[in-house]
């Protein structure tokens, strides 16, 4: 995060304007297919015993959906890595480790959040923009992780901003991306002027929200019970 804003307000600072895709994988954790993550840990390097013991961890898993106490039919799953696992974001990682080689502008990963951005002065950076995420795609139709068209968006920053409009493929058709003029990334609210007035709003409302509950959960207020919640919770 501090890498990040450093470098759009050094631009912002000198005048200049950025783009930035907000990128959400689709049921990211959920999607990947056990061969090919295989595949690509092959491509690693990793082979023999610990190839066949990652496979035995990935393999012979089964779900089902419970409503009321009443269970479904168990169904193997075919896809995806455990969560709440220490291997499975490891595996996941591994999984998108790639996808910065298909783009010359910047990227930045967070296991499934993803951020593409570039300093645009002109059309031809903002061709080459729009040829990245094309390339990021393609990379994710090839891979079988699908980008979440909902929650994907643009941010464009900058007094000198043109305001491209960017696309982006939804079931083989083109359409606009949505902007935004802020967006929570990795719990911090960042605003198209990167002033964190918007962020210190939300800390304060949610605050207020729980101090709220507190006074509305307790009839007699004890002030070291009153103390010690508002510090843990607030």
């Amino acid at each position: 995060m501090l890498e990040v804003l450093e470098k759009w307000t050094e631009i912002l600072d000198n005048g200049g304007a950025v783009d930035v895709f907000y990128l959400d994988l689709a049921k990211a954790f959920d999607s990947i297919p056990h061969k090919r993550l295989l595949a690509k840990l092959q491509s690693y390097g990793i082979r023999g015993t610990v190839l066949q013991w990652i496979s035995s961890f990935l393999s012979g898993r089964q779900q089902r959906v419970m409503i009321a106490g009443t269970g479904s039919d168990w169904e193997s799953v075919l896809s995806g890595v455990p969560q709440g696992s220490v291997l499975g974001p490891m595996l996941f990682i591994c999984y998108i480790n790639d996808m910065p080689n298909s783009v010359s502008s910047f990227i930045y990963m967070y296991a499934d959040d993803t951020k593409l951005c570039r300093e645009v002065g002109n059309i031809l950076d903002q061709t080459t923009l729009q040829k990245d995420f094309n390339d990021i795609q393609t990379w994710s139709d090839t891979w079988q992780l699908k980008f979440n068209s909902t929650k994907s968006k643009v941010m464009l920053m900058g007094s000198t901003n043109k305001h491209a409009k960017y696309l982006m493929k939804e079931q083989g058709v083109e359409v606009v991306l949505e902007t935004t003029s802020e967006e929570k990334d990795l719990g911090v609210w960042i605003d198209d002027k990167l002033k964190f007035t918007s962020h210190i709003g939300h800390v304060v409302a949610k605050s207020n929200q729980i101090l709220g509950l507190i006074k509305r959960s307790f009839v007699y207020k004890n002030i070291d019970v009153i103390k010690q919640l508002f510090t843990a919770l607030v």
